[in-house]
């Protein structure tokens, strides 16, 4: 968009609130002009402080459709206070209501004129760039360039740098310490994206960011320019402040009980409000991304989705510091799981993957952590992954209710699954069964309530293996009669003998 568009834009907006509001005077009769006057400058102002008709940031009609109405409504929530503070109760006239519906739907028939006629309507992007895929048909080639070791010596001299002199002054610290480390390792400094455009594929076997990655706008997509610059087994350290650890420095520097309430806005405003879908444009006009909290357990899922692997992690001065290495290019997800409701990746029947629907009880991008996790922790009695730090406080108490599983009503309509089956596995946890069991499972559909809750609970794989054989067994001979048995004996176990998921 041109710098005399948006310009042009905000005129014809406030020509267009001016008309509109001042027709609506002369047909309400109002008693005060003040108000009127008062409220085009409100409309305008709060439509550019919170670039609404900033129409490049729009993906499609029906995302600026939303988001013009939720800025509208919340406009019209200021201008029903300034209403009180000049004790009319002309607000609360529903030819108001009328009034902002018809500025709504004037300013969405304007992005309509403009996304038809604009030439770069292909070019927009949604304003949270990092929830998109980065993959292309160049990320594979891109790979098969000569690989590179990076001994772990070389990772543990950066860490130690970070561990001795800690990073006060960013510059000071890269210039003191870019010559204890070749030519082959790079510093960067909250680069944006854009900038690493210029920098060359495969350069540098080693890649430092020194400043925080709360600060990263586009995580993502930087992320993935990362990948894209390193050769395969290239290594990339970074640091971040971490959610645990912003807690715990507000709770203890502010005075009780206003540290309390100064980290539950805090929350409200840094956790929730990027993850909710209509509420992230306004989060990100007002903070450019700065500042922004993530759980470790997301910074590692961010960089294991961009084709990375863990080598080491550590806290230093209150920072979490990661090294990971390039094993992959980006992996290619068009919907990725960042909100409340999630949709995750399910080998269904006949070994078709299907998006089984939950409440969220990890932290978001959990799911590419799978791998990591087995590696690291191996499994638990019951199959599960040992402690599974990607579980979130509020997820644990969803799991003993059972209530994360109620979406999956929706795949059970959907015919994708039943009410009694095994359950629906990831492509990971599925290859850690035997070929035998693959061929076996992939038989049946998944099911609500698995049979894993119809006896003793299994303690091992090889167990669980077993009881989901003797199901499937039964339910091939005799449908109905297993799936009747199963179900009351599943019911009998949950409802009477406690039985909950971990």
């Amino acid at each position: 968009m041109s710098s005399r568009r948006p310009i042009l834009t905000i005129f014809f907006d406030f020509l267009l609130v001016a008309v509109v509001f001042l027709l609506c005077q002369h047909i309400m009769s109002a008693p005060s002009g003040w108000f009127w006057y008062g409220s085009i400058f409100i409309w305008v102002f709060l439509g550019v402080v919170l670039q609404k008709l900033n129409f490049k940031r729009y993906r499609s009609a029906r995302q600026a459709f939303w988001n013009i109405l939720l800025l509208n409504t919340l406009t019209s929530i200021v201008l029903y206070f300034f209403a009180r503070y000049l004790d009319l109760q002309l607000i609360l006239n529903w030819k108001y209501v009328v009034l902002v519906s018809t500025l709504s739907i004037l300013e969405m028939t304007i992005f309509l004129l403009y996304f038809t006629f604009s030439s770069r309507r292909k070019a927009y992007q949604v304003e949270e760039e990092e929830l998109v895929s980065y993959h292309s048909e160049a990320d594979d080639v891109r790979f098969n360039r000569t690989p590179v070791v990076v001994d772990d010596a070389t990772i543990e001299a950066v860490f130690e740098a970070f561990r001795r002199d800690p990073v006060k002054d960013i510059q000071a610290w890269c210039l003191h310490h870019r010559p204890d480390f070749g030519t082959g390792v790079k510093f960067l400094c909250n680069t944006d994206p854009q900038v690493l455009e210029n920098m060359t594929n495969g350069q540098n076997n080693v890649i430092i960011e020194v400043a925080k990655l709360n600060n990263i706008r586009y995580i993502n997509k930087y992320f993935n320019k990362i990948n894209e610059l390193l050769p395969p087994g290239g290594v990339f350290i970074a640091c971040c402040q971490t959610s645990l650890t912003r807690k715990q420095n507000i709770l203890k520097k502010k005075l009780f009980p206003f540290n309390y309430f100064l980290y539950t806005f805090d929350f409200l405003w840094h956790r929730v409000l990027p993850k909710i879908k209509y509420l992230r444009t306004f989060y990100f006009n007002i903070t450019q991304g700065k500042h922004r909290v993530f759980p470790h357990t997301e910074i590692l899922g961010r960089l294991y989705s961009c084709g990375f692997e863990v080598c080491k992690e550590e806290v230093i001065h209150k920072l979490f510091y990661v090294a990971v290495r390039k094993t992959k290019a980006p992996y290619y997800d068009k919907q990725p799981t960042y909100g409340l409701f999630i949709r995750l990746k399910r080998i269904g029947k006949n070994g078709e993957l299907i998006s089984v629907f939950k409440f969220r009880t990890m932290h978001a991008y959990s799911e590419y952590l799978q791998p990591y996790i087995y590696q690291k922790n191996n499994l638990k009695e019951g199959g599960k992954f040992a402690d599974d730090f990607r579980i979130s406080s509020w997820g644990r108490f969803l799991r003993t209710c059972w209530l994360d599983e109620f979406p999956m009503l929706v795949n059970l309509l959907k015919g994708e699954m039943k009410l009694v089956g095994v359950r629906p596995l990831s492509p990971h946890y599925f290859s850690l069964y035997s070929p035998e069991m693959q061929a076996l499972r992939i038989k049946v559909k998944p099911g609500l309530l698995p049979p894993f809750y119809s006896g003793d609970k299994p303690k091992t794989i090889e167990e669980v293996q077993e009881n989901e054989r003797q199901y499937i067994e039964a339910y091939l001979k005799n449908p109905l009669r297993t799936d009747w048995k199963y179900f009351w004996k599943i019911v009998w176990n949950i409802v009477f003998k406690r039985k909950r998921s971990e």
